[in-house]
């Protein structure tokens, strides 16, 4: 048994050694399915290398295209600023930084002298350069160059019509138009410190007036463009492609009336000369409404002696002592807390001492018993120094905070001041005499415009507005709302008051400053200016020159029935001896007549005629003898 195994393990292998050595053979079926095999593995490893070599392909030539290639902002038109009428105080006006391309000229074959000349002879015209500032301006560009500046800030228009000028000649592609735009106020300076200014950027500066309070309104929808820039960072001409248009801003009406604007600032430059004063402010407005038709600020240059509109709106910003003209609060506030009465009289000496401080009526005169109708309309210091004892200092501040002082009013204006007004628990005796006649707190123009209108609108207070409405771009309107009115004194009140101011005229003050043919109710006043650096320590009104500086003021409203003009006039810096009756009362004559002619407004008796103003003289002259108070009539 065991041989046997062992002679069958030798034939074993031996068949092996026989097998090894023998040729491989494979079936044909096999040999199909490696080829496939291998087919398909070489077609994936092509596929992949053909993906790389096309995805960086790609990538090179988006990123070469992104080197070239910008996004830019397309501005967007800025709304107008408008009077009430639509006439243009501020527009913005596209102009054009117009290009040519040498090297569109040199692809086309005709970058030569001769097309240089056909070029400008057709584009200078209407562009309004000269032919030799083109052939000159190609003729040092480097060939390759394709932005040679030709022209800059000319209208748009220009632009196009050298663009189709070039057509004519066959010409096509190698002009282009870089837009920019500039704000104008083609009503010069008149309104300029009101509607504010854009700074180089297109943003409204700091003080920019309705420029900035209606920035989002004013701005649009700027677009986006899509040009090519060569290596020298020049836009491509012909390259420019509009992806999303701009959207014109909205446009903003103002209820100023340029026209009676431009009159009234005539006619404050003739006070402010006449006086001697180194400025004056002038509102002219609709009581019923607040509607400012007329905001003048002027200032005297002492440089080139002329007087023009200030850089800043004098009426908003700037806050003054204007002495006699708050009278009219002390008085309101009397009879709205049943401290005086129709029949109330009071001792009138001419001087009156308060604690440590003297206070004098502008004038010597006996002493005699004074209604509150008499007091207001002789502007009488010691008179109402009385009525704002009787009054106290706490009823007396919260009145002048309900006539609007010591507050912006609502008309928004950046550059607006609130005046000034310390609360009544840090007032000293003195300080409540010289509250009641106006030589404590100081207010702006605007504010003495606006509580002046209180007792116009019969004892309601209706904030004064600058901004009608906004139009947007496809000319619907959209009115802004008037801020709510409030009541401030009651009717009765009003017209005790109103009565009063009526004095003034027919008998006070400013008698002889009346219009024929109209009730007028006003109220002058003169106080003196705080020295604007330390000079006497014992009197801070007394300046470097030794002398006192005044500010005189004249607030009116008319026809007294029916109230439809209200104007108030300051001089500020006049010289001694001035009052408000001989230097802003003319002023106001003279605005007054503007009004009725402008406004057409109707007299409340047939003896009204559109030249009639008088202009008697006045009542009395003043002496410099109103003390520390500061304040006549």
């Amino acid at each position: 048994m065991t041989a046997t195994r062992s002679r069958s393990r030798v034939v074993d292998l031996d068949e092996r050694r026989r097998r090894r050595d023998a040729p491989v053979r494979v079936h044909p079926a096999r040999w199909w399915i490696i080829a496939v095999c291998f087919a398909v593995v070489a077609a994936g490893i092509v596929a992949k290398l053909a993906h790389v070599q096309l995805a960086s392909s790609a990538n090179l030539v988006a990123r070469g295209a992104g080197d070239r290639t910008v996004t830019e902002r397309v501005p967007a038109l800025r709304g107008s600023v408008l009077d009430r009428s639509g006439v243009d105080l501020a527009v913005t006006v596209p102009e054009a930084s117009v290009a040519l391309s040498r090297l569109a000229l040199a692809d086309a074959g005709i970058d030569d002298a001769e097309h240089h000349a056909t070029i400008a002879r057709a584009v200078a015209g209407p562009l309004g350069v000269s032919e030799r500032r083109i052939t000159s301006a190609l003729g040092r560009a480097d060939a390759s160059d394709d932005h040679v500046v030709v022209a800059t800030d000319v209208p748009v228009s220009a632009a196009e019509a050298a663009r189709t000028a070039l057509s004519k000649e066959n010409l096509q592609g190698i002009l282009g138009a870089e837009v920019s735009h500039r704000r104008l106020h083609p009503s010069g300076d008149s309104v300029a410190a009101l509607v504010g200014h854009l700074d180089p950027d297109g943003r409204p500066t700091e003080m920019g007036g309705i420029e900035k309070i209606f920035d989002a309104e004013l701005s649009g929808t700027d677009g986006i463009r899509v040009a090519e820039q060569s290596r020298r960072g020049d836009t491509i001409v012909g390259s420019e492609e509009i992806r999303e248009a701009p959207v014109s801003g909205d446009d903003v009406e103002l209820t100023i009336d340029r026209a009676l604007q431009n009159e009234t600032e005539k006619i404050l430059g003739a006070g402010v000369r006449d006086s001697g004063a180194a400025g004056g402010i002038a509102i002219v407005g609709r009581p019923s409404t607040g509607e400012l038709l007329a905001v003048a600020g002027l200032e005297h240059d002492e440089r080139t002696d002329e007087v023009g509109p200030a850089s800043s709106p004098l009426a908003f910003a700037n806050s003054y002592q204007a002495g006699s003209v708050f009278k009219l609060v002390t008085a309101a506030a009397a009879y709205e807390n049943g401290v005086v009465g129709d029949a109330t009289e009071f001792e009138v000496p001419w001087r009156i001492d308060v604690a440590d401080r003297t206070f004098e009526d502008h004038r010597q005169h006996p002493t005699q018993m004074m209604n509150v109708d008499a007091i207001v309309a002789k502007s009488s210091n010691v008179g109402t120094i009385k009525i704002g004892q009787l009054l106290g200092a706490e009823r007396l501040e919260r009145a002048l905070h309900d006539f609007g002082f010591g507050s912006r009013t609502e008309v928004g204006h950046p550059a607006e001041s609130s005046g000034l007004l310390p609360a009544a628990e840090r007032w000293t005796e003195p300080d409540l005499a010289a509250a009641s006649i106006g030589t404590y707190q100081s207010a702006t123009t605007l504010q003495l415009w606006a509580a002046y209108n209180v007792i116009a609108n019969g004892g309601t207070y209706v904030a004064p507005r600058l901004v009608a409405a906004t139009i947007a771009p496809d000319g619907t309107r959209s009115p802004i709302a008037p801020p709510p009115e409030r009541r401030v004194v009651s009717e009765e009140s009003a017209a005790r008051v109103d009565r009063a101011l009526r004095a003034v005229v027919e008998d006070g003050t400013a008698e002889g400053l009346g219009i024929p043919g109209f009730t007028v109710a006003a109220k002058t006043g003169t106080g003196r200016m705080p020295s604007p650096v330390p000079f006497d320590a014992t009197d801070s009104y007394i300046w470097p020159d030794r002398t006192y500086h005044y500010v005189t003021t004249f607030a009116a409203y008319f026809p007294a029935e029916r109230p439809q003009v209200s104007i108030t006039v300051l001089l500020f810096d006049t010289p001694l001896g001035s009052t408000g009756a001989l230097t802003a009362g003319p002023v106001f004559t003279a605005l007054a007549r503007l009004s009725i002619r402008e406004l057409a407004v109707i007299p409340t008796s047939p003896t009204g005629v559109m030249g009639g103003l008088i202009r008697a003289e006045p009542a009395a002259t003043t002496t410099d003898a109103d003390g520390a108070a500061g304040s006549t009539g």
